[in-house]
């Protein structure tokens, strides 16, 4: 494969990669909103486009392999042969978007956990728990701790 269809290839990944950021920056706005089902579909946007990088990806590396580069990096190649020099601005590119998406990933990350957490706690505060019992000193007697089953065997 000559360097016109890593380039190609590149460009396609490199398009795929924006349109997964914004993808990644709309799933910020539906977790802050709590529209779960935009976040569904949005998730289901996100793992196609997943897909297809993958699969571009693969192509890339089989293009490198044929032209006998795989093993090394596009600077290493770029400065040995002058025409992959071509391929040094999409690797940017691809670079710093990338970092662009683990930067709001991770965001999504805290604001979910942030979630989570509120509704641990209000769960706490709504169901109370049978450990409160404990903090009381003093003395109690049997018959408070009866088990809430259905079937009472005394009976």
């Amino acid at each position: 494969m000559n360097v016109q269809e890593i380039q190609t290839i590149l460009e396609k990944q490199v398009t795929l990669h924006k349109s997964l950021s914004v993808i990644v920056k709309e799933k910020t706005n539906f977790i802050i909103k709590q529209d779960v089902k935009a976040l569904t579909a949005s998730l289901q946007k996100e793992q196609s486009h997943i897909a297809a990088i993958s699969a571009l990806e693969t192509k890339r590396i089989e293009a490198m392999e044929k032209s006998g580069h795989a093993a090394r990096s596009i600077e290493e190649i770029a400065g040995s042969f002058s025409e992959y020099s071509i391929l040094i601005p999409f690797q940017k590119q691809l670079i710093d978007i990338i970092q662009d998406i683990k930067y709001a990933n991770d965001l999504n990350n805290q604001l979910l956990t942030q979630s989570l957490q509120l509704i641990h706690t209000e769960l706490d505060l709504l169901v109370p728990s049978k450990r409160e019992n404990s903090f009381n000193y003093t003395k109690t007697n049997n018959r408070s701790f009866q088990s809430n089953s259905i079937f009472n065997s005394k009976a």
